[in-house]
């Protein structure tokens, strides 16, 4: 599988063609690895790409037109070779159109579209959905990036913290029932994140969320999401998911894989946009 490399005069990525995935972003002052290795002892992906849908299925199936589709969980994108159509030195895109593969499990034609440059210390990736068809696209799209943690072995897990940009109410839903305080950060030794939380309907407000141990920082963009979640199997799992969902747009809406949770509706010829970043702060 061909892996692209991107740089510019401080930081490097490299993008691998299965599942457009960026498998090493890091600073070339400190050669410090910031994403997750991949190792399926923990968890096979690095930072997938979840579409056409996010979360799983009600017994891993849905129906349109009285015809039944079977799909795993966060749809196939995480799983699918996408296409190199440009590169450069800072910046390369990859895309994943429809094919007769796709059209078996999710019968829209469609194209998605990443397009991944380097500003500065940040990664920037940026989003189109395409609607090929003549009917309307139904679609949702998130994000899940790994990241390692700790970073560098003199540290651990629990020096970790997550940081905002800004006080924010911090009550949330979780596995534990743990209710962190109110405020701009969080430690992980004492708010130890494991399985996922989520803070929905636009409940934070900084315009990014860090892991942090002080020394060394990768910020993630939240900004124009309506939804940023966190995410490790289990406790001894060395990375954290920093996840954008749910990006803000004024896309009609349906209950169109699950009754329990809406989509987006594309119409046909429309083109969808989002984007988000990693940065490496220091």
């Amino acid at each position: 599988m061909q892996e692209i490399t991107i740089s510019n005069k401080f930081v490097k990525a490299v993008i691998s063609e299965q599942a457009a995935e960026v498998i090493s972003f890091m600073r070339l002052d400190n050669q410090i690895e910031a994403i997750w290795c991949g190792n399926p002892e923990f968890w096979f992906n690095r930072n997938p790409i979840l579409f056409p849908y996010t979360g799983p299925l009600v017994d891993g199936k849905y129906t349109y037109h009285k015809h039944t589709y079977e799909l795993g969980q966060h749809g196939f994108a995480r799983r699918a070779k996408f296409t190199l159509e440009e590169h450069d030195e800072s910046s390369a895109v990859l895309s994943l159109t429809y094919n007769e593969d796709t059209l078996k499990v999710y019968p829209f034609k469609f194209k998605l579209e990443v397009r991944y440059s380097l500003d500065g210390y940040k990664l920037v990736l940026d989003y189109k959905v395409i609607n090929l068809g003549d009917v309307d696209l139904p679609f949702d799209i998130g994000f899940h990036p790994a990241f390692n943690c700790p970073l560098t072995p003199d540290k651990k897990y629990s020096d970790y913290r997550i940081q905002f940009a800004q006080k924010e109410s911090l009550k949330a839903e979780r596995w534990d029932n743990v209710v962190v305080p109110d405020g701009d950060s969080f430690p992980l030794d004492k708010y130890l994140v494991k399985n996922s939380f989520f803070y929905h309907n636009d409940q934070i407000k900084s315009p990014y969320a860090e892991l942090t141990d002080g020394e060394h920082t990768i910020r993630v963009g939240k900004e124009g999401f309506d939804t940023i979640g966190f995410w490790k199997p289990r406790e001894e799992a060395p990375f954290m998911c920093i996840e954008p969902w749910a990006p803000k747009s004024n896309l009609r809406k349906c209950n169109f894989f699950r009754p329990d949770t809406f989509v987006n509706l594309l119409e046909p010829e429309d083109i969808f946009t989002c984007s988000y970043y990693f940065e490496l702060v220091k």
